[in-house]
């Protein structure tokens, strides 16, 4: 059995793999592997190369992103189950980490969910905030004013 037959083979079984239990993002090197394959198969001289390893390992990295941003293309990150983005415009919750203007490394607590999210301010860990809108997969929230709320 050639080995871009053997590359085909194995990269079909990691693709199938990813179906059957998504989320291992081993689709990407499955689909680099089938690439291999039928390069080796359609230029079967190019194994007998001394640097065709080397070349292989190299060109990997560029063909494994390429892949990873056609299936992030064609597979676009969809909302938790759980609820809707839209569902949570107006719902208040706390800080759970830092949440700062330009970043989406702050974390909010909305009911049991935490939430990446933005802010125009930064609003520190503990702090109330309320949902004023959604930006693909992150909230962004406000620091809700306990003042007008009072009373």
């Amino acid at each position: 059995m050639d080995i871009g037959l053997i590359l085909i083979v194995l990269g079909v079984i990691l693709i199938v793999v990813e179906i059957a239990t998504p989320g291992f993002f081993i689709a990407v090197p499955g689909t680099v592997l089938i690439i291999y394959g039928i390069i080796l198969s359609l230029f079967p001289w190019l194994a007998e190369n001394p640097y065709a390893p080397w070349v292989m390992v190299f060109l990997s990295f560029p063909i494994g992103y390429a892949t990873y941003l056609i299936y992030r293309k064609l597979s676009p990150p969809s909302p938790p189950v759980t609820e809707s983005y839209e569902g949570l415009l107006g719902k208040t919750g706390i800080a759970v980490e830092t949440v700062k203007p330009n970043s989406l490394d702050g974390k909010v607590k909305i009911d049991n969910d935490v939430w990446s999210a933005t802010s125009n301010e930064v609003i520190g860990p503990g702090e109330k905030v309320v949902v004023i809108g959604v930006e693909g997969v992150h909230l962004i929230v406000k620091r809700l004013d306990s003042r007008r709320h009072a009373g």
